[in-house]
């Protein structure tokens, strides 16, 4: 968006924020106010979920028929548990055949050995049965894994999410038999629009998650990963995991699919002296041709303060590049009826 679209909207905005009269009234008046901000720390709020950081969808090497699936959705596993098992039989065959070569290439190898000991064969018949002994042995060991391999088994504690097949169906080298999730490692996922992702590389910046179980404790996170642009237009996908020692799933029981929030706070090196405020809070005023706020000192007496804009921020927030300084309390709701100088009292609802 260009800086004349900008200040275009930005102006539609202050009219309509600003377009009812001053009414000159001296009586004390109830208002609401909010405290100026630093552009320099800028806060950012995302749903989140909870996500798995190790899972898998298992599967077989080979083709085959399904003679067991020993597991359900839902359920728990322990690593090297058996999960499912396809027919052995034809893996079986085939190791007593590979075995059989082995056994007999190893004779072969044992009398080529000896012969050669005592000069009755020539290096290159004996080089020749060494051949025809490594081949039939690896052979024989391969053999003896693909049958292993009729067993699928969990690589990790975890727990099954879900089942892709029925037992006794036949299923095809890779595909997926079971989906499975290990529930102790954890990571948080949130997507985040692309023009902030340059706060993820700030210097200085801060990353905290609230459980909607939990709420009102916060955790401390840090980035995994991210990709560093949206494929559709949705959003930066952001991957976080949790780095407090205050975490541990014994104590908070979260799991994955759990509902999140996620606060980023990060400063803005660019924009180092500008402030914030509500664009509710900016009044303009026509006689002396400009906008201003209404800044509430200590004793709950107001003073005008003109300020000079720098753009919309989001919808509802104005960057002020002068006139402001961050922590000082203005007017949020209620500026427009008030006038320089006047008493009013501060509604704390």
């Amino acid at each position: 968006m260009n800086k004349k679209v900008i200040q275009v909207l930005l102006s539609v905005a202050l009219f309509t924020a600003c377009k009812q009269p001053v009414v000159q009234e001296q009586g004390i008046r109830s208002v609401k106010t909010t405290e100026v901000l630093s552009l320099n720390v800028i806060e950012k709020s995302f749903s989140g979920v909870v996500a798995p950081d190790e899972f898998s969808d298992l599967a077989f090497k080979m083709s085959g028929p399904l003679v067991a699936l020993l597991v359900d959705e839902g359920e728990t596993v322990k690593r090297g548990q058996v999960i499912a098992e396809i027919d052995p039989l034809d893996f079986k065959l085939e190791l007593e055949a590979k075995k059989a070569s082995y056994k007999s290439a190893q004779a072969q190898m044992q009398r080529a050995t000896k012969l050669l000991s005592k000069e009755a064969i020539s290096r290159q018949e004996f080089e020749t049965t060494e051949a025809s002994f490594s081949n039939a042995k690896a052979a024989y060991k391969y053999a003896q894994n693909m049958l292993s391999q009729t067993k699928l088994r969990a690589p990790f504690d975890g727990f099954i999410q879900k089942k892709h097949v029925e037992n006794y169906q036949k299923v095809q080298a890779g595909q997926g038999i079971v989906s499975l999730i290990n529930p102790k490692k954890l990571l948080i996922q949130f997507t985040m629009p692309e023009s902030n992702i340059t706060y993820l590389t700030a210097t200085e910046h801060t990353l905290k998650v609230e459980f909607d179980n939990y709420r009102g404790k916060w955790f401390n996170a840090k980035v995994k990963e991210y990709v560093e642009a949206s494929l559709d237009g949705s959003g930066i996908p952001v991957m976080l995991y949790i780095d407090d020692p205050e975490f541990n799933l014994s104590t908070y029981k979260v799991s994955v699919g759990f509902s999140c929030h996620v606060a980023l706070n990060a400063n803005n090196e660019l924009q180092k002296d500008a402030t914030i405020v509500p664009l509710s809070a900016i009044v303009s005023d026509p006689a002396k041709n400009m906008i201003c706020v209404f800044v509430v000192d200590a004793n709950g007496k107001v003073s005008q303060r003109p300020i000079v804009e720098g753009g919309l921020l989001g919808r509802d927030q104005v960057i002020i590049s002068e006139g402001l300084s961050v922590g000082e309390n203005i007017v949020a709701a209620g500026a427009t009826r008030l006038v320089d100088g006047q008493q009013v009292k501060v509604l704390t609802d």
